[in-house]
């Protein structure tokens, strides 16, 4: 699906724009400010229905504008859609399609496939948890529904459990019955994800391997490592061994919100002795990676957001990276940048065809 039109209306720094993308490379330049992040926020609000950068929808509205809109014109072979997305402050945003309201975002994730790359991942790859998590996550919900179902369900009986704990602590009286039946409803929902993360891990991690060699020209193997207390325990053994710690801290201390995924080079944790270039190239093997596994998963080629990492990589990783945008496997493919000229002879020694859409817009966020 090739996103072909775009209309942005009091959506953070654009009060109105219109961005028309006629080759499948386009490259988003101007100065520092401009808006050009958050027009790649505009796509990503297309694939996935929320921010890139805020959970809360009415930071994304322009100053104290009423309501932010998206308008887009997507086309499939000779097939035509229109997306519109529409968020009227303090009330519910609509999602439609072709004239159809959505009933909900979850209908929407996974229509529009979409791998995005921001400058300061590597240090959050390298230092988060719940970045590590998160990129799982965001990889199986844009692939399997169910996953994204499931996920959501363990995620509100998590926040649920949690306030009960400290609901008994303030009474000072605990109801066992009510914590047992949370922990049943948590884990009826708490395996279908481990099951879905131990299944699809192993081919994601393959992946990586592939796309780092191919970065590195072959330097280190890469991989990651699936860490879970449900390799050990069931998740009865879990509850029933932190219950006394969960009623004292008031959270819930085991299951697959406390999974890790271990970044590995030739076989040694990459936070203990990877360098700079070494965090760069393996955070764009696993986009590389999560890229492909959309594309073989869906037959389906996502999009792909690359906000100004020029300026983070050296000379070689630019060169392969191009490589790889160039292949005909690769989708749409959006980037910014703020030096045109830069981009403009990139592009250019790559030998395919690119658009470069300036934005001038100096309107800012308040």
């Amino acid at each position: 699906m090739l996103l072909k039109e775009l209309k942005l209306v009091q959506f953070k720094s654009h009060v109105t724009a219109h961005f028309e993308f006629k080759e499948r490379i386009t490259a988003i330049t101007g100065k520092n400010g401009a808006g050009k992040t958050n027009l790649l926020d505009a796509i990503h609000h297309l694939s996935l229905g929320r921010s890139l950068f805020h959970k809360q929808d009415a930071l994304n509205i322009y100053n104290e504008s009423e309501f932010y809109r998206l308008d887009a014109h997507l086309q499939e072979e000779n097939e035509v859609s229109r997306l519109e997305i529409v968020y009227p402050r303090d009330e519910k945003k609509k999602i439609t399609w072709n004239g159809g309201i959505l009933d909900k975002i979850s209908d929407h994730v996974g229509r529009l496939p979409l791998v995005y790359i921001l400058p300061d991942e590597p240090f959050l790859m390298n230092d988060s948890a719940e970045w590590r998590r998160n990129f799982i996550d965001n990889t199986l919900s844009q692939t399997f529904p169910e996953y994204l179902l499931h996920l959501g369900r363990y995620k509100k009986l998590l926040n649920q459990r949690n306030a009960t704990l400290k609901y008994f602590s303030d009474r000072q009286r605990i109801d066992y019955d009510l914590l047992q039946t949370l922990n049943e409803e948590l884990t009826i929902e708490g395996l279908v994800v481990f099951e879905f993360r131990k299944n699809y891990a192993p081919i994601l991690n393959k992946e990586v391997g592939i796309q780092y060699r191919f970065l590195s020209l072959g330097a280190e193997k890469a991989e990651f490592e699936y860490k879970t207390e449900l390799f050990q325990s069931s998740f009865g053994e879990l509850f029933s061994r932190n219950q006394r710690a969960d009623l004292e801290s008031h959270r819930t201390s085991a299951g697959i919100h406390k999974d890790d995924f271990i970044y590995l080079l030739d076989g040694k944790p990459i936070k203990k002795m990877g360098s700079q270039g070494q965090l760069k190239t393996f955070l764009l093997s696993l986009k590389l990676a999560q890229y492909q596994f959309l594309l073989n998963q869906k037959n389906q080629k996502p999009w792909l957001l690359l906000d100004d990492i020029f300026d983070k990589l050296d000379d070689l990783r630019i060169e392969r990276l191009i490589q790889r945008i160039a292949e005909p496997t690769m989708g749409q493919v959006f980037l910014t940048d703020a030096r045109e000229e830069r981009s403009r002879s990139l592009l250019q020694n790559s030998n395919f065809q690119f658009q470069i859409s300036g934005i001038t817009n100096q309107a800012s966020m308040p």
